[in-house]
């Protein structure tokens, strides 16, 4: 019983303190005056790489990819020149190129 008593007291105890409370009065302004501090320090801060931005990123990846067109472009334009380049001298380092008709040479 002595339990129950103590807890109950000490509830009413808690109650009276929370309705001891009063109101702080606040400035009206208080919020605006703080979020735009917010946001002053937030523009207030650079990242740790700043050249490294979004936009820059971009135009690096275009010229990345502008390389690897050229660079597949050339290869391809240039593997026919060189094939026909390559088994014309083939057929010239073996003498494969007969002007004649006949199977012996």
């Amino acid at each position: 019983m002595k339990n129950k008593e103590y807890q109950d007291r000490q509830v009413e105890a808690t109650f009276e303190v929370l309705e001891a409370i009063e109101k702080v009065p606040v400035n009206h302004f208080f919020k605006h005056k703080v979020l735009q501090r917010i946001q002053a320090e937030q523009h207030l801060k650079q990242p740790i790489i700043s050249w490294f931005t979004p936009q820059f990123q971009l135009v690096i990846l275009l010229v990345i990819l502008l390389l690897n067109a050229s660079v597949i472009f050339y290869s391809f334009s240039n593997i026919e020149e060189t094939s026909i380049t390559n088994i014309m001298a083939f057929a010239q380092e073996y003498a494969l190129q007969s002007d004649d008709n006949s199977i012996l040479n």
